[in-house]
């Protein structure tokens, strides 16, 4: 999951993925070099992450 984001983005984002210990959420952290690809590679991400809890 992560990682066809990370190939397709390349080395401009680092990504954290943390479930919650004590509750459903899980969190999407990540650093880019611009606002825009963090917006872009955390919304794909969390997209992938909904569709594999449903």
């Amino acid at each position: 999951m992560v990682g066809a984001v990370g190939n397709e983005l390349g080395h401009d984002v680092r990504v954290l993925l943390r479930k919650s210990g004590t509750e459903p959420p899980i969190r999407v952290m990540l650093e880019a070099t611009d606002a825009e690809t963090a917006e872009t590679a955390a919304s794909k991400i969390a997209e992938q992450i909904r569709h594999s809890v449903d």
